[in-house]
């Protein structure tokens, strides 16, 4: 049942004061109750739930040729990206739904300059069009922790190139659904956008399709059918809660703030420099239990988006309400909000920290059913330390793009295929130990100070190996090489840390966070591996081997892709960038006739 803004006002006053005064505040207040119903009703029945939205190796009759298409996707937000790409790049016929509005978005987005290459490289934006979504960009991001009850010296941070650039988010995204309705991607058949479609239940044959059953606005049935269906319903998604027995997530950060514009600008604490962006900042030790941190982002003109969230292990309680009433009662020692006009509210919860694979179990985070994929929020893959689903979600858009790209042309459909081309990251990976050090513990249990004074530790720590090893870091690239300084030069400034280890991560958890530091050192030896193949990989007789075995041995040539790829991916986060090089006249010759004795699909 829904609560109105008046109804809210005994439990929740500052929300339902602050509400009073915000555009669409009714909308926005029934979103936050649906997603707090949702996730809740997810903590709840867990394990316990049957969770049937998926079934595999169902019969499902043959739709109608316009309610066919390559891919579908479920959930229209960071989604737009991906499907924008695979039509406009690739050719395929997508389409998107969502069970709000299409392209709405309620988080706003922040990204480093050189991350939002990705978009030019994948094909999805022109310089001019990325230029048009660009806001603002600062000189300087601040990562600050309370210093009033710690024992240690405090130690602040200025990042030089780390969430630097506030994105327009409804913009980016408006552009990537005209780009998804103008492109006609086969035959004169157009894609499709549904808004206010929620989706109920699929059917995979995993030979040949899969049958997507949503509900419009008005109670109606329909059907629709793809080769692949992607999962971008986010943090409550019950595909993803089917994957993974109910528990998709072990780490989540309830976040709540506003788009406001009227802050009072200057270097002050309590003021708004245009020119800076505070990444991660607390003002006060924990309280309940929990650590809250805020972040603030000058945007568009004088407008700023202003977050405050904490880290909590999923299983937790959590409220997005309680969470604001907080955010609009501690905002004015924050900031100087006495001219302050609140534009819009913005809320989520992102997940993070999935279990790392241990050498003695089976893989423990899976993303995928035959012809089925978790992505974005869904499959939560960012980073455990910063919770930057975009930045994440841009990082990985132009590998992601090209490995379902293959995928879709040789067939390579499967769970395990699937799966292999959305592994997870091994920076992200090492980073949920970090993570778990910012979840505060009740009073009896740690002191309240316990957060900042750790958090300051690690500050002190990086600021020591210097803004390259730290930069990296906030962008979940570093080294196995400056990882292992870090960890080991811990101990030099803080000897306590043997101990809060050991309180704070349980003998599973270490010797996971152990199993992703050698994946990481494993993944480093394969990129300078990499590095020393690479002139043999671009070469016209590697291409044309790599026709050959995409028409013979598809999988195999998916898996060789997959590897290239990754290690592409980590060359262009360090700059490391071979020249570009188009296939040849004989390439393509060769190419054509590998294609007339082993034809695809």
């Amino acid at each position: 049942m829904q609560t109105s803004i008046e109804q809210l006002a005994d439990r929740y006053p500052h929300l339902a004061h602050a509400f009073a005064s915000i555009p669409q505040s009714e909308l926005h207040l029934k979103r936050l109750q649906d997603l707090n119903a949702s996730w809740q009703h997810m903590l709840l029945s867990g394990a316990s739930r049957s969770y049937t939205e998926v079934v595999v190796s169902e019969e499902r009759p043959l739709v109608a040729p316009s309610h066919t298409f390559d891919i579908i996707y479920a959930g229209g937000g960071l989604n737009l990206l991906h499907a924008a790409v695979m039509t406009r790049r690739y050719g395929f016929r997508v389409l998107v739904f969502d069970r709000f509005t299409v392209g709405a978005v309620h988080r706003e987005w922040n990204i480093s300059r050189e991350e939002l290459q990705e978009l030019l490289a994948s094909g999805l934006l022109t310089t001019d069009e990325l230029d048009s979504v660009i806001q603002r960009e600062y000189e300087d991001g601040v990562v600050r922790f309370h210093a009033g009850n710690i024992q240690v010296a405090p130690a602040e941070l200025h990042l030089k190139d780390v969430l630097n650039v506030a994105i327009d988010a409804e913009k980016l995204t408006a552009l990537c659904v005209r780009k998804i309705q103008e492109h006609r991607p086969r035959n004169g058949a157009s894609n499709l956008i549904l808004h206010n479609t929620t989706f109920e239940h699929c059917s995979v044959q995993p030979d040949r399709n899969v049958t997507v059953d949503v509900s419009d606005k008005q109670g109606d049935s329909h059907s629709y059918q793809a080769r692949l269906l992607i999962d971008g319903m986010g943090s409550t998604s019950p595909i993803a809660c089917q994957l993974n027995c109910g528990r998709p997530y072990s780490l989540v950060c309830p976040t709540v703030g506003t788009v406001a514009r009227g802050y009072k600008q200057g270097n002050a604490a309590n003021e708004i420099d245009p020119a800076s962006g505070e990444v991660l900042v607390s003002t006060e030790d924990s309280r309940c239990g929990r650590q809250l941190i805020w972040e603030a982002f000058p945007g568009k003109g004088d407008q700023v988006a202003i977050y405050l969230f904490y880290y909590a292990e999923s299983g937790s309680h959590v409220d997005l309400l309680e969470l604001f009433d907080n955010f609009f009662a501690l905002l004015p020692d924050y900031k100087d909000t006495s001219s302050v006009e609140i534009l819009k509210p913005v809320y989520g919860f992102i997940p993070a920290g999935y279990n790392i694979t241990l050498p003695w179990q089976p893989e423990t985070k899976v993303l995928a059913y035959d012809r089925v994929l978790s992505l974005g929020d869904a499959a939560a893959f960012q980073s455990p330390l910063t919770f930057c689903g975009f930045g994440s979600y841009v990082r990985n858009l132009q590998r992601i793009t090209t490995l379902l790209a293959q995928a879709l042309r040789t067939n390579c459909l499967s769970a395990t295929e699937l799966n292999q081309i959305r592994a997870s990251e091994a920076v992200p990976a090492v980073a949920r130990a970090f993570s778990k050090f910012m979840i505060a513990k009740p009073e009896q249990v740690e002191p309240a100070w316990q957060v900042n004074e750790t958090q300051n530790v690690f500050c002190h720590v990086l600021q020591q190996l210097g803004p390259r090893v730290t930069n990296d870091f906030f962008k979940d690239r570093v080294s196995w090489l400056d990882y292992t300084r870090l960890v080991l030069n811990t101990p030099g400034y803080y000897p306590g840390i043997y101990a809060l280890a050991l309180k704070t991560l349980s003998p599973t958890e270490i010797v996971g966070w152990i199993t992703a530091w050698l994946q990481l050192g494993r993944q480093e030896l394969s990129y300078q591996f990499y590095r020393l193949l690479r002139p043999w990989l671009y070469s016209p007789l590697d291409k044309l081997l790599q026709v050959a075995l995409m028409r013979a041995r598809p999988s195999l040539a998916l898996r060789g892709t997959i590897w290239r790829e990754t290690m592409a991916q980590i060359a262009r986060s360090r700059g490391d960038i071979p020249p570009a090089r188009q296939p040849g006249h004989v390439e393509h010759i060769v190419g054509s006739w590998f294609g007339k004795l082993w034809p695809m699909g």
